[in-house]
């Protein structure tokens, strides 16, 4: 295995092509454009009109880009229904750059494809996955040139399993021989986010290359600074999903590890898709309304410039020049932290 950690990277992969990291600019960090369940979509076509979903999500991109939006990172992985077709369809009518993920989502930790073959299966062999998502990142996704810039899996499972431990050494090994950023999928409210850290760390994945999706879900803030202390980046990335937590806690929270000296370990985002079938459009509209691309920038900033400690150069922060540091391969800062001073700021 290799263990030479590449330098940083740019220009950076988008699906029309390699942008200037200095081009990125304002970067919504963990969204979807479409969550499918492919085998249910292929057998069953009359769930979902192709055609119409691309027609609506350029016109939810045109949206984001009048916002303010220059880039879109697409966390749609294997067994989300990541389809290229789809996606460049999209990006051919849309100013809007948007950057790719390789990985797996599976809430079983190892989906069917791989879960007989591999380091400790029934055939034990070398593990199947890392091929394929090593040529996502340095060929191609499917049929095209178009490169993922950042590999991705999940676990939801307190404490982390065998099946954690098993994706953690596949994206681990990405990691080392591509510099691409590991983002890892939670359970925010278990507080699984520190074990998954240190487990990629014994992998050989430095803590400051690691994105804890979801971590802004969590009330508990003690957890989450003991979460930013390891050096690692913080997705406060479900904006607008409010049964998971509302817009007011996450910004209250997210403030405080502002002030504590982390802010340069935080994403904004909202991890919102054009599509999911995972929900009827009128479940979904009544269990998220007001959840977009937008929403961030409608409702979420306002209210979190009123919070101590935020100010328009925080946000240029968090949604331009963290991103843009992620996307380039670059390990975020060690922190710098006070919670003394933020012990006393609350007091």
């Amino acid at each position: 295995m290799s263990t030479e950690t590449p330098l940083p990277h740019d220009p950076i992969p988008t699906v029309r092509g390699p942008v200037a990291a200095a081009e990125l600019g304002v970067t919504l960090a963990h969204e979807h454009l479409f969550v499918l369940s492919s085998e249910f979509q292929s057998n069953f076509p009359h769930l979902w009109d192709r055609e119409a979903g691309v027609r609506e999500a350029v016109r939810q991109l045109a949206q984001a880009y009048t916002a303010g939006v220059r880039t879109l990172v697409d966390m749609t992985v294997l067994g989300q229904g990541r389809d290229i077709g789809l996606v460049r369809a999209v990006a051919e009518h849309t100013p809007v750059n948007i950057v790719l993920a390789t990985g797996v989502y599976s809430v079983d930790g190892i989906p069917l494809f791989a879960r007989f073959r591999g380091p400790g299966a029934a055939i034990e062999a070398d593990d199947p996955l890392i091929e394929l998502l090593l040529r996502d990142v340095t060929t191609g996704i499917g049929d095209s040139t178009v490169r993922a810039g950042l590999v991705k899996f999940a676990c939801e499972r307190t404490p982390p399993d065998a099946a954690a431990h098993r994706m953690a050494a596949v994206v681990a090994e990405v990691h080392r021989q591509t510099g691409v950023p590991v983002v890892v999928h939670c359970d925010p409210f278990e507080g699984n986010g520190l074990q998954l850290v240190r487990i990629l760390d014994k992998e050989g994945v430095a803590a400051g290359s690691v994105v804890v999706a979801h971590a802004g879900d969590s009330a508990d803030l003690d957890g989450l600074r003991a979460l930013a202390d390891t050096g690692c980046v913080l997705g406060y990335d479900r904006y607008g999903m409010t049964p998971f937590a509302p817009d007011e806690q996450r910004n209250a929270t997210l403030a405080a590890l502002v002030r504590a000296g982390h802010s340069a370990q935080l994403l904004v985002s909202q991890d919102h898709p054009v599509h999911i079938d995972y929900l009827t459009a009128e479940q979904r509209e009544r269990t998220y309304p007001g959840w977009s691309y937008v929403h961030l920038f409608e409702r979420v900033l306002p209210m979190l410039l009123k919070e101590p400690g935020i100010d328009e150069e925080i946000v240029r922060t968090l949604l331009v020049d963290n991103p843009r540091r992620l996307l380039s391969r670059i390990a975020a800062p060690r922190p710098t932290t006070d919670h003394r001073t933020e012990a006393g700021h609350a007091a």
